[in-house]
């Protein structure tokens, strides 16, 4: 089912004005705002980056979803996120419900998401040039780093493979999205900096992490690693701007002072 949905988001796009969005991807609201699209959100969910006082309704839950609280926002598109179960987004569609389903996570999948948003919404320009901005690459030496985040390990297939790279930076493991957090395959990859990642509701500036560089200073093989020696071990507090979005392209910068320090 998933090209008519695809079908659906290309092909009938609507003028900016006049859109009634529900958005059940936190990472999807955060490019919807930056898009320009935020007064036209009228239901999102409680992890949203939406401010108190917006009016959207905020009981969107891909997990448990009810179509009838959804049709009473009166929405033209649905957004939702690309683990959603396929039958709850042919059941949009059955309803009427111009649906967007996002890409399948992959090295580039955050532009691709926010290139279709930006075309289902009619902010097509606007897109691309955030896109872009994962475009471009530092002319320095690329250097590895592991990603952990919730008991896993972002991998060179994960949606942060496209950040990472317009920072100089690529993940230390070999293959996949997301593996199991495992010290053994962290000593193996021998990566030049580590990154913790925590949940939050606000974000939050990478900064070194004594904390964690003592921790894995105390595991054998793990203390011998040149992240651990050199103390770049780094912590980052994640609102909206590690999520699959445009919301990413805030975090550049700081992931680029992580690149600058390890050096050449």
């Amino acid at each position: 089912m998933r090209p008519l949905f695809l079908w659906l988001a290309t092909c009938l796009t609507l003028s900016a004005a006049g859109h009634r969005i529900a958005s059940f991807s936190p990472g999807a609201t955060q490019t919807l705002i930056d898009l320009g699209c935020s007064t036209e959100i009228v239901m999102a969910t409680r992890w949203c980056p939406l401010l108190k006082e917006h009016l959207a309704a905020r009981d969107a839950d891909v997990f448990l979803p009810d179509l009838e609280r959804l049709l009473k926002t009166k929405p033209d598109l649905v957004i939702l996120p690309r683990m959603a179960n396929p039958l709850w987004a042919e059941k949009c569609a059955k309803a009427g419900l111009r649906t967007l389903v996002l890409n399948p996570e992959s090295r580039d999948s955050v532009s691709k998401d926010i290139l279709l948003i930006g075309e289902a919404t009619g902010r097509t320009d606007a897109a691309k040039k955030i896109a872009a901005t994962f475009a471009n690459r530092p002319a320095t030496p690329t250097r590895k780093i592991i990603v952990i985040w919730d008991g896993v390990m972002a991998g060179p297939e994960s949606y942060l493979a496209e950040p990472l790279a317009a920072a100089g930076l690529q993940s230390a493991l070999s293959r996949g999205a997301w593996l199991k957090f495992d010290w053994e395959l962290l000593v193996a990859a021998k990566p030049d900096a580590v990154l913790w990642v925590q949940n939050s509701g606000v974000d939050s500036l990478i900064t070194t992490s004594p904390e964690k560089a003592t921790e894995m200073g105390r595991i054998p093989g793990v203390r011998d690693l040149g992240c651990v020696k050199n103390k770049h071990v780094y912590q980052v507090n994640s609102g909206s701007n590690w999520l699959p979005g445009s919301g990413l392209t805030k975090s550049l910068d700081e992931i680029a002072r992580i690149r600058n320090a390890i050096g050449r």
